[in-house]
């Protein structure tokens, strides 16, 4: 392992932290993680970026290339920082009751667990070349092949590549946005070569980061440090967050980190009023457009979340009543299908093909599918793939409505995530995508996308909720109140 394989995690992880502190920073209950969780995710996408430009012409020295660009934003972000470290009031860290010695030790192991579910995902990774099919035939392709020319090349349509005379190359994800691709081209740089393992290491530092970034922010949210750490415990063990660090390569981690961090920072900007945290929210949509293709409705959901929480209560309760009476009427008959008509074309099988992004179409074939049903129940709560996550949820909020309606930072993203799981079934239930339902697919990994920021608002929900009251052998709590971790 070279300096340059170390310099490429160490630079982006620093240069990442150090802009979230430049931008937002109020010292409260759990910033450093914060810092270090958002700082991986932003400081990837800064790589991603000027590597992007700095490497166009030459990838094998994108580390130096595009590592110049990084030690300057480094140094700017630093030096914004640290002049600006003073702004933000250290406020006090909010703490549950003492805990009893066993409560403790729970705790313990199950902190534990998850390093040993750590070096069990790093162990795979390391022993196996890429290997999920959708990471090696369509995300793997353009950097692979960018690297090992040692330049770019445009990556277009088969037909535009069987018309095209110059260089260029075709695949069939040929559309899909670059963000990973530039991102595999600066590890594999790093690594002197096209490495693999030392590649998809990547995605392990991702579920590190995912983790400290969601707890470090719960404890801004006032979580107790106990309690957040049991729900860090249940977020980092749900066995398909585990399969998509180990078998490392496909984008819906990254995806399902940009919408929980954004969540995470929108909710704190409705309870506090924290422009900084709005800020962050913003460039955390603004990235998802980068990352995959849903990536624009998520953005497009959460950019028009973010807005309608800043319109006053009476013009939310207006503008949401007649959003959903004009969904419950139209689309029984057929409302939607009509509204497209004048967007699309539509197809001799009466589906409608609906322009995106230049040449890419989304093809809807509003109809009931019989099979998706089951498939999608079977998916959320018979397979293994999340535990007693979605048993519990349904339980969660009638137990908790009071606090559902009571408070407007958790009711706006529990209506957001609502919509967005709406969006997903309708997308299951009523088109052609019926068939990654009952195939148990891409159902899967979409859910992903959403579900560290449903964690939230679970957690968001009991927070309050009283631990037992300890036995005789409890340990007193000492004075946290200057203690930020």
């Amino acid at each position: 392992m070279s300096w340059t394989y170390i310099v490429a995690w160490l630079l982006p992880v620093a240069t990442g932290a150090a802009v979230y502190l430049a931008v937002s920073p109020r010292r409260v209950a759990g910033w450093r993680l914060s810092a270090a969780g958002y700082g991986f995710l932003l400081g990837m996408l800064l790589a991603a970026i000027f590597t992007s430009i700095a490497a166009y012409s030459d990838t094998s020295r994108a580390t130096v290339n595009a590592g110049i660009c990084l030690l300057v934003a480094l140094a700017l972000a630093a030096a914004m920082a640290w002049r600006r470290r003073n702004e933000g009031e250290i406020a006090a860290a909010v703490e549950g009751i003492a805990l009893a010695n066993w409560q403790r030790a729970v705790i313990t192991g199950l902190l534990a667990s998850l390093v040993v579910r750590a070096a069990i995902a790093a162990r795979e990774i390391w022993l196996r070349p890429l290997y999920p099919w959708d990471a090696w035939s369509a995300w793997a392709v353009k950097p692979k092949a960018w690297f090992l020319l040692g330049h770019y090349v445009p990556f277009v349509s088969l037909p535009d590549w069987l018309r095209a005379a110059g260089d260029s190359y075709t695949e069939v994800a040929w559309h899909y946005p670059d963000a990973l691709a530039w991102l595999e081209v600066w590890f594999a740089s790093g690594a002197g070569g096209w490495v693999e393992p030392l590649i998809n290491l990547l995605w392990l530092g991702l579920w590190v980061a995912l983790l400290l970034g969601h707890y470090g922010q719960w404890r801004a949210l006032s979580v107790s440090r106990a309690r957040a750490l049991v729900f860090v415990y249940a977020l980092g063990s749900l066995p398909l967050l585990s399969v998509h660090t180990a078998l490392a390569g496909y984008m819906d981690m990254w995806v399902s980190a940009a919408i929980g961090f954004g969540v995470l920072s929108w909710m704190r900007w409705l309870r506090d009023r924290e422009r900084s945290q709005l800020t962050i929210a913003l460039v955390c949509a603004a990235a998802l457009p980068w990352l995959k293709m849903e990536g624009w409705v998520w953005a497009i959901c959460l950019l028009a979340a973010i807005g309608f929480g800043m319109l006053p209560i009476r013009l939310r309760r207006r503008m949401a009543i007649g959003g959903a009476l004009l969904f419950v009427v139209l689309f029984p008959l057929g409302g939607l299908h009509f509204l497209s008509v004048h967007a699309g074309v539509i197809n001799p099988d009466g589906s409608v093909a609906m322009p995106v992004i230049g040449p890419l179409a989304l093809v809807l074939n509003l109809q009931w599918q019989s099979g998706a049903l089951k498939g999608s129940i079977e998916t959320l709560f018979a397979q293994p793939n999340w535990h007693l996550l979605w048993w519990l949820t349904p339980a969660i909020v009638v137990w908790r409505w009071r606090e559902l309606v009571a408070h407007d930072w958790l009711r706006l993203p529990a209506a957001l995530l609502l919509i967005c799981a709406t969006l997903l079934l309708v997308l299951f239930l009523f088109t052609e995508a019926s068939a990654w339902a009952q195939s148990f697919t891409a159902i899967n990994r979409l859910v992903l996308q959403l579900v560290p920021a449903w964690m939230t608002v679970l957690v968001m929900l009991l927070r309050d909720v009283h631990w037992p009251e300890p036995a005789s052998d409890t340990v007193p709590s000492r004075d946290l109140r200057s203690d930020t971790a």
